[in-house]
């Protein structure tokens, strides 16, 4: 996931639905009545990208010790281990 693109919260709409989402959770915004976005909190997200590299590196741990290349697998879970320690 690329980093996220910041903008500054601007008009009373926005802000009410960022502290809907600062006091608990994300908030699905729709286009007649379709989901097009969703808002999450900054801590939220981090732990949505740490989750997403986590999964990435234990599928390409799997794949390339299946393969017979890069690290050993109990490597990679190693590495992962350590990635949700630190978190």
């Amino acid at each position: 996931m690329d980093d996220p693109r910041t903008h500054e919260i601007d008009g009373l709409e926005l802000e009410r639905l960022a502290r809907e989402v600062e006091a608990g959770g994300p908030v699905v915004l729709t286009r007649h009545g379709v989901p097009v976005a969703a808002m999450v909190g900054v801590a939220g997200l981090g732990r949505l990208m740490r989750e997403r590299e986590l999964l990435r590196r234990l599928a390409l741990g799997e794949l390339e010790s299946a393969a017979g290349e890069g690290d050993e697998l109990a490597a990679v879970l190693e590495e992962c281990r350590l990635l949700l320690e630190a978190t």
